[in-house]
């Protein structure tokens, strides 16, 4: 153990309790413990990956050359997790033990299963370094990158990982001489690996230490009440469990969410790999809008000045997709309804032809209630795409919007009943991406996978039944973009009609 002198605040069981909760404080003595696997279920939100931070660095300090590995979903996640542990080393009074932090990109070895190729990827890493030779590092799940280090490992959100497997394969190589590894995550299915792991250690199988924090254990130890410090709020008990219930709509998103329980035996739609052979390295035109920047953009609807309002929006689309209207083809839109300034994702999808194939050319996204901008946005890319196809949602909100268009664009533009059509249409889009029919881009538009990855299907009453899960990079998406993907693939289905229409420049 290093000699390195901490401060009485930084290893006093008192001065802790005033920043953490019972359970944050049992994984921080875990941590420091060294216990060696430790693997926690637990509810979102309940800040476990905050008493981490702190527990990494108090052990940084502790013991020389000694690393530690954070793993996580992606990439700006990791970026964060680094300036966390910076800020915890700050509020505790030993920045001055930190030499330095930052970013950099390295070249890391790519394996086949366990053997070592000659291909290398550059991945970016998150450091801190102490001035006791230990590091932090901090990236995201790559079994390449995870395999290019050693020391202590922690997997942040294990259950939304994308390669899970492989990614388990390169980390548990590294505690071979010494180190320890700690796993946690709110679940997704029962079909994981994390959720086999959880399942062996309850029982006492695999050497874990097994921990279990559903959002009742969290509030029972004073969740409410931090977070009532933290933002000012007044909440009761009471009236926090209400609202987590709320916002998970489903009572089986709240009981997989929030009470660790994933039940229902629901999997994804397609493997991963399925998803990755999709995926290919090009950019696309994107935008999303917050429903506070429409306003601030075009101002609010009033009758007085709509038609000046409807110029600016079209030009800011125009512009915004130049692109795409300028380059001739045939594409397929769907448009997902939502009207909402705070719920889920409008989405408008464009997917270009390639012979059999539907490759996304453009993709807006927004949240708001206004719904004189969503027709404007929709009818812009409707009038100046050079041939189009389209298909909305015109369940519920949507009903309005839906029969609107269809009236403005006959033979054009679908009305889908989407409760009808939903086991059709996710039945084409399992097909579709299982035979690499529909294309996406990678890298910066990774969330565009992992909402397709999201979605679930359940096998009940002799039919597949589809449902959303958590998309991990787009939490405002529940599958929004998928679903208005599918809706792409609807309008694909449809006999094309002669395109008359002229799109001037």
């Amino acid at each position: 153990m290093a000699t390195a002198i901490l401060t009485s605040k930084i290893d006093s069981d008192r001065a802790l309790s005033k920043y953490f909760l019972p359970y944050q404080l049992d994984q921080i003595r875990d941590i420091s413990a060294c216990v060696r696997k430790r693997i926690t279920s637990k509810s979102v939100r309940i800040g476990y990956t905050f008493g981490d931070g702190f527990a990494n660095v108090r052990k940084r300090l502790l013991f020389k050359n000694r690393d530690y590995l954070f793993v996580t979903k992606d990439w700006p996640t990791a970026l964060e997790y680094v300036q966390h542990c910076a800020r915890m080393a700050q509020i505790f009074g030993v920045a001055k033990a930190i030499l330095t932090q930052g970013e950099e990109t390295v070249k890391v070895t790519k394996f086949e299963g366990d053997r070592a190729t000659s291909v290398t990827e550059e991945v970016r890493t998150g450091f801190i370094k102490f001035d006791t030779g230990s590091r932090i590092l901090a990236f995201t799940s790559n079994p390449n990158a995870v395999r290019a280090y050693g020391g202590d490992v922690g997997w942040d959100e294990v259950d939304y990982a994308l390669n899970q497997e492989e990614t388990w394969a390169a980390m548990q190589g590294r505690i071979r001489w010494g180190g320890d590894i700690g796993i946690w995550s709110s679940h997704s299915t029962d079909d994981t690996l994390f959720w086999q792991f959880c399942r062996e250690a309850e029982k006492g199988i695999g050497g874990w230490k097994y921990s279990k924090i559903t959002i009742f254990d969290a509030v029972e130890q004073g969740l409410v009440e931090k977070v009532n410090q933290v933002s000012g709020q007044n909440k009761t008990r009471e009236q926090f469990i209400a609202e987590c219930r709320e916002d998970a709509r489903l009572e089986e998103i709240f009981e997989r969410d929030y009470n660790c329980n994933p039940k229902g035996g629901a999997s994804v739609i397609v493997p991963w790999g399925a998803i990755q052979k999709c995926a290919e390295d090009y950019k696309i035109e994107r935008v999303h809008l917050e429903a506070k920047q429409i306003v601030d953009l075009f101002g609010e609807f009033t009758p007085e000045t709509q038609a000046e309002r409807e110029r600016r929006i079209v030009a800011f689309i125009r512009s915004a997709f130049a692109k795409l209207f300028q380059t001739p083809g045939r594409y397929r839109l769907g448009f997902d309804v939502a009207a909402s300034g705070q719920g889920d994702l409008a989405v408008i999808y464009v997917d270009g032809k390639r012979g059999g194939e539907l490759v996304l050319r453009g993709l807006f996204t927004c949240r708001t209630d206004d719904w004189d901008f969503l027709k404007i946005a929709l009818w812009t890319f409707l009038r100046w795409l050079s041939a189009v196809q389209g298909a909305g949602d015109e369940t519920g909100l949507g009903r309005q919007i839906c029969w609107e268009t269809a009236m403005e664009f006959p033979g054009q533009f679908l009305k889908v009943n989407f409760s009808g059509e939903k086991h059709k249409m996710g039945l084409a889009l399992m097909n579709q991406l299982g035979t690499a029919e529909k294309r996406f881009p990678k890298n910066e538009n990774e969330d565009v996978a992992n909402d397709y990855f999201a979605m679930r299907k359940t096998f009940a009453a002799g039919r597949w039944v589809f449902s959303e899960g958590r998309n991990a990079l787009n939490p405002n998406s529940h599958c929004d973009i998928a679903w208005a993907g599918a809706l792409s693939s609807k309008a694909d289905e449809e006999e094309a009609r002669p395109y008359a229409h002229v799109v001037e420049t």
